[in-house]
């Protein structure tokens, strides 16, 4: 392949990766999820609701997680506001509903957490890791996947505020640069 026919393939997947994901549709699931907040929340209708939905996958024993409590927690607070609503899901085995009431209470969440038993909305979102976070918009488009910021632990100022700056992009009308970035928590328990 000559240079310039392997520089056109290049780019032509290129300009297809990064318009992909704002317009990749999930599946949509067709689930009431129960929330540690006492309420069953049907996605489809729950989604409808809000500008955007952030979906933050959650893992109690994940010291990632732990070490993003309050970053998230302040996001929430912040975006919440401008119709932007939030849901930590809990797709791992076990009694998620039982184990994120304590958790929510203990980590002083301003959201609740869902539970993902046989982790569907954590396939059709496609997150493997805790911490993953997912911006959908009112009709189930992927707007951002990927990292909560660019740090594992500690906040540093000069770090990436991955989902901070998605949102404050869509809120805008445009469109988040990054898309998708990597995910930095452990790897997701659903079976």
């Amino acid at each position: 392949m000559s240079p310039s026919v392997a520089s056109l393939v290049a780019l032509a997947l290129v300009s297809s990766f990064d318009g992909a994901l704002a317009s990749q549709e999930p599946g949509i699931p067709d689930l009431a999820l129960a929330a540690t907040d006492g309420k069953s929340y049907p996605l489809r209708r729950t989604v409808a609701e809000a500008r955007y939905t952030v979906f933050v996958f959650f893992s109690a024993k994940c010291p990632c997680v732990a070490a993003h409590d309050q970053r998230l927690s302040t996001l929430a607070r912040s975006y919440q506001p401008r119709d932007v609503q939030f849901f930590l899901v809990d797709s791992e085995v076990g009694d998620a509903l039982e184990r994120g009431r304590g958790e929510v209470q203990r980590r002083n969440y301003p959201f609740p957490i869902l539970a993902d038993p046989g982790a569907r909305l954590a396939r059709a979102l496609g997150a493997r890791f805790a911490t993953t976070s997912v911006v959908v918009d009112r009709e189930w488009r992927i707007r951002y996947r990927g990292g909560i910021d660019s740090e594992k632990r500690d906040p540093n100022p000069n770090g990436r505020f991955y989902l901070q700056d998605a949102l404050t992009a869509l809120l805008a009308g445009r469109e988040p640069d990054p898309a998708e970035t990597k995910s930095l928590g452990c790897y997701l328990r659903t079976s």
